[in-house]
């Protein structure tokens, strides 16, 4: 299956911004809220969707509704820690090929995660603004974007060797 869409799990001020962080770089964008919010801190964030779902991210069926196994990554961004390793864990299950892109900032907690879910990092949101995260979503050896005279061009990391074409 084509690996082609993202998920943000959590429209707080956050989430909205990675939405509207990776809606820059034209891609599938899926969000789950539990709760429908009255008004949203970005304009027209519904707009900016390729799915809105209210639900528990926990749950199995909410994330077979987003179409978890067809998503590159998911941006795990709810404000309780606790949460946000609930939804990893039951991601994961679902996907294993999923990268997960987690609010955290209980650094054993995170680095056991890593150790056993694979494909996972975590972030400190007051540490990185939400485009960190959103490149983070976008994969390992991607370092960042810039624009240029209204293109965006990623960077990444690459090894050379002596041999290469």
């Amino acid at each position: 299956m084509k690996l082609d869409r993202f998920l943000v799990c959590g429209l707080g001020s956050l989430g909205q911004h990675c939405v509207l962080a990776l809606h820059q770089f034209g891609v599938k964008i899926v969000a789950i809220e539990q709760v429908a919010p009255q008004s949203w801190e970005v304009p027209n964030l519904v707009d900016l969707l390729d799915d809105l779902i209210i639900g528990d991210c926990r749950e199995n069926n909410v994330l077979a509704q987003a179409q978890i196994q067809a998503c590159r990554a998911a941006l795990i961004v709810t404000s309780n820690e606790g949460v946000n390793a609930e939804i990893a864990l039951a991601i994961r299950q679902l996907n294993p090929h999923t990268r997960l892109v987690v609010r955290s900032a209980k650094t054993n907690l995170n680095q056991l995660l890593s150790q056993q879910l694979g494909n996972f990092i975590a972030y400190e949101p007051i540490e990185l603004p939400a485009h960190s995260f959103a490149i983070a979503a976008l994969g390992t050896d991607t370092v960042g974007f810039f624009n240029l005279d209204g293109y965006w061009l990623r960077v990444v990391r690459q090894r050379m060797s002596p041999a290469h074409p």
